[in-house]
């Protein structure tokens, strides 16, 4: 009787041993559940039609106004949509429609739907998809080359507060650099980068989050 009973619960102990064997760790709820995006308005949109996507893009960009309307409410892909290549828009402008946050995910950086002014071309992508228009030209070096040695320091000591400082020796001796080369510029480039440099100089730093298009292509 004894060995029978031996018996049983050996066999129950395997029939658990094999149960939890199966049973599947319950996952973390943020791999789960689906993200919650949120899209809204952008005081981007304001500085208008003033950015390029780079091939660096993380989603497509879309053909067609129809296109155009659908990405307006979702940044799911879609299906079976005409799409064209980054490197065959080079010389198309443009702005920030849309910005999208999200929740739920352990990363998440926002993103940004984008389109030329005919509406033509679309895409959500995030802050490395994009840069200023005019950032590779020629009479804007004096501006950026200041900042990409800003935006250099702080991307090489970010777990450091004070390097992205804008009150740091060096980093506001770049500032007042890039400053003086942007009085150079003319007509609405002067004031949208004069704005722009005068926006960074007043939050005294460039970790900026996304909120000043000057630095879209520098971080």
């Amino acid at each position: 009787m004894k060995f029978k009973k031996l018996l049983i619960s050996a066999a129950l102990l395997t029939s658990s041993v094999t149960a939890l064997s199966v049973t599947p760790m319950p996952a973390n709820a943020a791999t789960t559940k689906a993200a919650s995006v949120t899209i809204k308005n952008t005081p981007l949109t304001k500085d208008g039609y003033l950015v390029k996507v780079t091939n660096n893009i993380s989603g497509k960009v879309y053909v067609g106004a129809t296109n155009y309307k659908k990405q307006l409410k979702s940044v799911t892909p879609l299906k079976h949509a005409k799409t064209i290549s980054p490197k065959n828009l080079k010389k198309i402008k443009f702005r920030i429609e849309k910005v999208a946050t999200m929740k739920g995910k352990a990363f998440g950086a926002p993103e940004y739907l984008v389109a030329s002014k005919d509406k033509k071309y679309s895409a959500w992508t995030t802050q490395t998809g994009l840069e200023y228009f005019y950032m590779n030209t020629k009479s804007m070096q004096g501006v950026i080359k200041p900042l990409k040695r800003i935006a250099k320091r702080y991307s090489n000591k970010m777990d450091d507060s004070r390097a992205g400082n804008l009150k740091d020796s060096k980093n506001k001796k770049d500032l007042e650099l890039a400053i003086k080369a942007a009085k150079k510029l003319k007509g609405n480039q002067r004031k949208f980068v004069l704005t722009s440099l005068n926006q960074l100089k007043k939050a005294g730093t460039i970790n900026n989050e996304g909120t000043n298009l000057l630095l879209f292509g520098i971080q």
